[in-house]
């Protein structure tokens, strides 16, 4: 058997990196989004409000079905008491939907305003921090890396607020509260009502980690995707010179081609997903009317009854599924924000304070006597340049010529040292 010497990981240790979460990073996050509390308060206030009134609904929908059998003359108050109770079953329904409509919109929009604001200041970090780093960094750092890191890493971060933080507290209400309100008002159907849950929840989370494992590989591979761009675009004159345009383009294709396949695969992994909890949940639903259709036979409990069981379960149906995406949230959080502070907390190697004299611009000369630079990561440990002596009048143009290696970006990039 030939022993691997490949010091990538496997799959297996892929996906479980892919699931883990940092919770120094995930507190990081939550510091930065502390920075707007106004806007936080609000959203968590208008997050509780609007689940609370999404909760009495069922039961009002249950009293109105209930009112409505009373005027086909299945109730013993007169035709006047019932049309009354109806009508105020009916008005407090219409109330509580325009109260939760409207603060499930400041939500929204307080919950969007926190992403937004998390993202400007992370960009800001992040540019303000790639142009303070040494030069050094830039010589082992990839642009399209760079790229990918400040603007899909950077995304990956900004939903947190609003897809991870108040969709917690969102969720945490509605299955709560509404677990709360069913079991209590009937143990047995509220099971039965509730069966669903667990499913769905687990499924929903395991199928979000999956869908995240192949995120991170998606995200590999189109950081190579910008990388090859980036390189030919800058590099198109060679390209064109040497008639490999042809080659390039199926480079390209090869490397497009794998995003592609992975994009499907999420794809179809999705479908899986949705198709099962869907299956699940109808399967909970039919249980509920067996059960509960049989109660209602043998008089244990009224149609508004039932009614209000099902209008709680299709209320709670898309919380539940919510759950893996709330859990992606976190994951991906974890793991975009590990990629872009490991810039943000990339030591700088020089220190441009230290001992730094004040440049006072006279004449607008360029000179250098006697210089020698080596690179602090050199493996070589030999200097890139040695003792290199010029001087550069204001508007004269210098020349340097040399093989690849030589040194002459490097003696550009110390001018402004």
């Amino acid at each position: 058997v030939k022993p691997s010497s490949s010091n990538q990981p496997s799959r297996a240790e892929e996906y479980r990196s892919a699931r883990k979460l940092d919770v120094e990073i995930l507190a990081r996050i939550v510091r930065i989004v502390l920075h707007y509390p106004v806007r936080v308060a609000i959203a968590i206030s208008a997050t509780l409000l609007s689940s609370t009134f999404q909760l009495f609904i069922p039961r009002y929908v249950g009293k109105a079905v209930d009112q409505a059998q009373g005027l086909l003359g299945k109730s013993g108050s007169t035709p006047g008491e019932i049309e009354n109770a109806l009508l105020i079953a009916g008005l407090m329904i219409i109330a509580l939907s325009i109260l939760r409509g409207l603060f499930a919109v400041v939500q929204n929009y307080f919950g969007e305003s926190v992403d937004h604001c998390l993202a400007g200041e992370l960009r800001k970090r992040f540019y303000d921090r790639v142009q303070q780093l040494d030069l050094s960094f830039h010589d082992h750092a990839h642009t399209g890396d760079l790229i990918t890191r400040g603007m899909l890493d950077l995304e990956g971060i900004r939903y947190f607020p609003s897809t991870g933080l108040v969709r917690t507290l969102m969720l945490l209400v509605l299955v709560t509260g509404g677990a709360a309100i069913l079991l209590s008002t009937n143990f047995l159907l509220g099971l039965v009502a509730l069966s669903f849950v667990p499913v769905i929840a687990v499924s929903s989370a395991v199928a979000r980690l999956q869908l995240r494992y192949l995120w991170l590989k998606q995200q590999e591979r189109l950081t190579r995707l910008t990388n090859f761009m980036e390189e030919n675009l800058s590099g198109i004159r060679i390209v064109r010179a040497f008639s490999a345009r042809d080659h390039e383009i199926a480079r390209f294709q090869t490397r497009s081609a794998g995003v592609l396949e992975i994009a499907f695969r999420r794809l179809m992994a999705r479908v899986r997903s949705v198709t099962f909890m869907g299956l699940v949940f109808y399967l909970a639903m039919t249980g509920v009317l067996w059960v509960g259709g049989n109660m209602v036979l043998s008089g244990q409990i009224t149609v508004g009854r039932l009614t209000e069981f099902l209008a709680f379960m299709m209320i709670l149906q898309m919380p539940v599924r919510q759950i893996g995406m709330t859990v992606n949230s976190y994951a991906r959080a974890s793991t975009c924000g590990a990629r872009l502070f490991s810039v943000l907390d990339e030591p700088s190697l020089v220190d441009t304070n230290a001992g730094r004299p004040h440049l006072k611009v006279t004449e607008g000369t360029v000179r250098f006597e006697n210089v020698d630079f080596q690179y602090p990561l050199s493996k070589s440990g030999e200097n890139i340049i040695s003792g290199i002596s010029f001087e550069i009048g204001s508007g004269r143009t210098l020349g340097i010529v040399g093989p690849p290696g030589s040194g002459k970006s490097t003696i550009a990039r110390l001018i402004p040292r």
